[in-house]
């Protein structure tokens, strides 16, 4: 009996050895648990949080009640449940990835009814004026609020690439935010 409890204990030296691994098996354990426990916590994290961060980034243009597309004067109207309205609405938050830059315009009116009838461009309709956070580099936080019941953005034509907004949805402000272009939402609207 005595011979035959010292052969698995010599088989099991062999093996750690073998593998490198000739420390007690509780030190080990404990060491990986530390190690996994700290790690892969902190691995979740860092895997959730920039997604979630990342989808709340895309996310910076509250959902209008109505989209409508204007192209060279023919206008087409969507609702949230459509799916190009879906697509429109993701392009343009991806839109906000690089902050915006704010510009001085005298005739936003002027233009946005001209971009009505001559360019490719987008409406955003809010049943009342809604606060939309915008990534720009107007203030040192680079954001601005944009109070608005209507967002215009310019896709195509001399105002390409401006965001004009109005409270009354009739009168546009005198500070349009210039956006990096999107080639994906212009390719998206002109199918």
């Amino acid at each position: 009996m005595k011979k035959s409890a010292l052969i698995p204990a010599a088989l099991l030296l062999a093996v750690l050895t073998a593998c490198g691994n000739t420390q007690p098996t509780e030190q080990p354990t404990n060491q990986n648990q530390s190690t996994t426990g700290t790690q892969q916590p902190a691995g979740e994290a860092t895997t959730q949080k920039p997604e979630e961060a990342k989808k709340e980034e895309q996310q910076v243009i509250a959902a209008p009640q109505e989209i409508v597309v204007y192209k060279q004067g023919e206008k087409t109207s969507l609702k949230p449940e459509d799916d190009k309205f879906k697509e429109i609405l993701a392009l343009m938050n991806k839109r906000f990835e690089t902050p915006a830059d704010s510009m001085r315009f005298d005739e936003s009116t002027q233009a946005v009814e001209k971009d009505k009838k001559e360019a490719l461009a987008v409406e955003f309709n809010y049943a009342e004026v809604t606060t939309n956070t915008l990534p720009a580099t107007v203030h040192t936080d680079n954001k601005t609020e944009v109070k608005a019941k209507t967002l215009f953005f310019v896709l195509s034509g001399d105002n390409k690439n401006h965001m004009f907004d109005s409270e009354d949805g009739k009168a546009y402000g005198t500070a349009p935010l210039h956006l990096t272009e999107s080639t994906e939402l212009t390719e998206l609207l002109n199918k």
